[in-house]
């Protein structure tokens, strides 16, 4: 899996079709009964309102940077004029939805208090989608899917995807070569047919097929026969705490374990992993890394409390986390470290050839740890390290030392370093601290001015006497 590809999200445009809805949330504290009712009374503290539905399918696609244009229908009230009103807030293409007065926008408030939900009300009126937004979608659909890379069509069973609606999107979108990624709802996955991916739950393929589903085999079963009878290119069946399971092209089950995380709340849940599925396909991933993906976002979303989203810089850093990744070039670690920026972390950095990797590196680097919280180390190449030290060395070869150096629990992302000083890594990146041994304290040291320059401080550490590569290679010449 390379992760220079999330690099592409930023240029995609998603088309998203679906059921926009008002999430209310009234926060508070309850330290009593009411003594009219056995019920607790809640303090207010605190609302708050959300996009909801298809509307925080758009909230995920806009946090992770890319653009999406919107389609649907709402109704011509309060709720629905704040809709339009936050999506345009946040730069959103608003052109083609569009409100009728015989709609009503359907809202969910949450009464909350100490992050649990202790009752929902919901305001909704299930409306088949009127017959002349589909027209005006058919009049519309060549500036509809202009510069258009992929669908989301997010159903949530409250009347606007139809199949008349849904087959109109995806046979114009495969007419064009745009893949189409479906949020199922309901019984009826016909009205998906000819679809690229749908992403259903279990208890929604348990639906379909009537009873619930219990072994992997039933499953395994429920999906094939499912996928195949929609006409289904990718079924991806999202088994909370156990994942992802993959029916693909070769129409088999393909299980992605997910990641072990605190749950907080799973609302929205589904929404990250169709924006996923969507964005990572569009970007160049196939379908296995995709469920990676979805799995490692979906971890994120559910550790946050009510329908969270995940930025980019959150994701990288989650995939780099995952092991796969403590190698990082300068784009990665510029996502990775802008993400630890926001948890308030230090980063602290240091660099050198590390040949021959010795107790005194060791010393270095656990010094070097005490002075924050993340340490990044830049190791020099082969080539800097025979111009720095003459052609005999580097005795290891860095692709060598990087794994050592990714094996140390005290180092948490190593990155190479192509110069023979880190003066540009350090333009870059913008270290907290950047740390030097004690035998450049009086010296010119040439990245100092740059660090000093943002703010950040150049501190110095004790070597271990007599420990050096340079010393090892001589003594074992000598022996």
């Amino acid at each position: 899996m390379t992760v220079e590809k999330l690099k592409q999200i930023k240029n995609i445009r998603v088309l998203l079709f679906g059921d926009f809805m008002v999430d209310k949330y009234i926060y508070g504290k309850v330290s009593r009964i009411s003594p009219e009712a056995p019920v607790p009374v809640l303090q207010v503290t605190k609302t708050q309102t959300k996009l909801g539905g298809a509307g925080n399918v758009v909230n995920n696609v806009m946090a992770l940077g890319a653009k999406v244009r919107v389609l649907g229908c709402i109704g011509q009230d309060n709720d629905g004029g704040w809709i339009i009103s936050e999506l345009k807030e946040n730069g959103i293409e608003t052109n083609y939805i569009q409100q009728f007065s015989h709609v009503n926008t359907i809202s969910k408030t949450r009464l909350v208090s100490k992050n649990q939900q202790f009752l929902r009300y919901d305001e909704e009126k299930i409306q088949a989608i009127p017959r002349e937004y589909i027209a005006y979608m058919e009049n519309n659909k060549q500036e509809i899917f202009q510069d258009i890379h992929v669908v989301i069509i997010s159903d949530y069973g409250k009347g606007v995807v139809t199949e008349e609606s849904a087959q109109f999107l995806i046979s114009n979108a495969n007419e064009r070569g745009i893949p189409v990624i479906i949020d199922p709802k309901g019984k009826d996955y016909g009205k998906y047919a000819g679809a690229y991916a749908c992403t259903p739950n279990v208890k929604e393929l348990s639906d379909v097929i009537g009873h619930e589903l219990i072994t992997e085999e039933e499953l395994r079963t429920a999906g094939q026969e499912v996928k195949k009878n929609a006409q289904i290119k990718n079924l991806l069946l999202t088994r909370s705490e156990k994942g992802i399971s993959l029916f693909d092209s070769e129409d088999d089950k393909k299980d992605f374990p997910a990641l072990s995380k605190d749950v907080v709340d799973v609302t929205g849940a589904g929404d990250t992993v169709v924006c996923i599925v969507a964005l990572m396909l569009v970007a160049g991933f196939s379908m296995d890394e995709c469920c990676v993906l979805a799995n490692i976002a979906a971890s994120i979303v559910c550790s946050k409390f009510g329908a969270a989203t995940l930025s980019l810089n959150e994701l990288m850093e989650q995939i780099v986390n995952s092991g796969e990744f403590k190698l990082v070039d300068v784009t990665t670690a510029r996502y990775v470290l802008d993400s630890l920026r926001e948890k308030r972390k230090k980063i602290v950095f240091t660099n050198g050839c590390f040949d021959m990797l010795h107790a005194g590196h060791l010393a270095s680097f656990l010094q070097a740890r005490k002075y924050g919280d993340i340490l990044l180390v830049a190791v020099n190449s082969d080539e800097s390290v025979r111009r720095l030290k003459g052609e005999t060395r580097p005795v290891i070869n860095q692709n060598d030392r990087i794994a050592m150096l990714c094996a140390l629990e005290c180092v948490d992302y190593v990155i190479l370093m192509e110069d023979d000083t880190p003066i540009n890594l350090i333009k870059a990146l913008k270290p907290d601290v950047t740390v030097k041994g004690r035998d450049w304290e009086d010296k010119n040291l040439p990245e100092r001015p740059f660090v000093e320059e943002y703010g950040g401080r150049v501190c110095f550490i004790d070597l271990e006497e007599g420990l050096s590569t340079t010393n090892i290679i001589r003594k074992i010449i000598n022996e």
